[in-house]
């Protein structure tokens, strides 16, 4: 899908996040989930010190696609433990990173945000969620 602002980066912004979550949070186990043969789980979990959190991520350049069955088991694993979407929003110039609980979705409203796409600000929050 195509944007105001260009060509979605998805696959490519998961990339170079995974990249520094391997620098950026050692000890951590992150395993990647996507598989188009199965919808609706996270594309990435991340476990350390007995807590499991879930991730999913979109880039919304202005907009994004999100599934049903992807929003409702977000939903479930938020009221269950812990779970939260990145979104990489881009309009027009403008970029920002936001971190937003499942619930929180369609109105887009962040638990936490910054200016451009941030890797290092996610994992931040991911730190924080587990508890470093």
């Amino acid at each position: 899908m195509k944007g105001r602002s260009g060509i979605k980066d998805e696959s490519g912004l998961k990339s170079a996040l995974m990249r520094q979550i391997k620098i950026g949070l050692p000890g951590f186990v992150a395993l990647r989930h996507e598989d188009v043969r199965t919808s609706g789980i996270p594309d990435l979990s991340l476990t350390r010190y007995g807590r499991t959190s879930w991730w999913e991520f979109k880039h919304a350049a202005p907009n994004f696609v999100s599934s049903g069955i992807q929003e409702l088991t977000m939903l479930r694993l938020a009221t269950a433990g812990r779970a939260w979407y990145v979104v990489w929003h881009e309009y027009g110039s403008l970029k920002e990173t936001l971190i937003v609980r499942p619930k929180n979705l369609k109105a887009l409203t962040p638990e936490a945000s910054c200016m451009k796409f941030n890797h290092l600000f996610v994992i931040e929050f991911m730190r924080k969620v587990h508890g470093v």
